[in-house]
């Protein structure tokens, strides 16, 4: 499931021009999705997470549901990681599958954590 909606992504963004370089550079994505995450802690600063987000006009233009900052945000953070995964040969639906057994695995709080 998660793999196939990685790959849908990833071959979206080639058909935008992205990805062109045959080995990928992991510190592109990641600062990409640095970006994505620091965009949504921004709105979270300026108390805009339930406004609607800087594309909402656009959206509406285009028949598209205008969506709020952490909805459009939280999107851009889900694709980029998906994206990279793909890029980068990760199986999600088996790392994820096996992360959440682990975790389960774990005490209350994973040992009584503040976060």
């Amino acid at each position: 499931m998660l793999n196939d909606l990685a790959r849908k992504i990833y071959a979206f963004n080639v058909t935008m021009g992205w990805h062109k370089d045959p080995t990928p550079n992991l510190a592109h994505f990641l600062m990409n999705l640095h970006a994505e995450v620091s965009e949504l802690w921004e709105a979270w600063r300026n108390h805009k997470l339930g406004e609607p987000c800087d594309k909402a006009a656009k959206m509406v233009e285009h028949g598209i549901e205008p969506l709020t900052c952490i909805e459009e945000e939280i999107a851009d953070i889900l694709i980029r990681t998906l994206d990279t995964a793909h890029a980068f040969n990760v199986d999600l639906d088996r790392v994820v599958a096996a992360k959440m057994a682990y975790n389960a695995t774990r005490g209350h709080r994973y040992g009584g954590k503040a976060a």
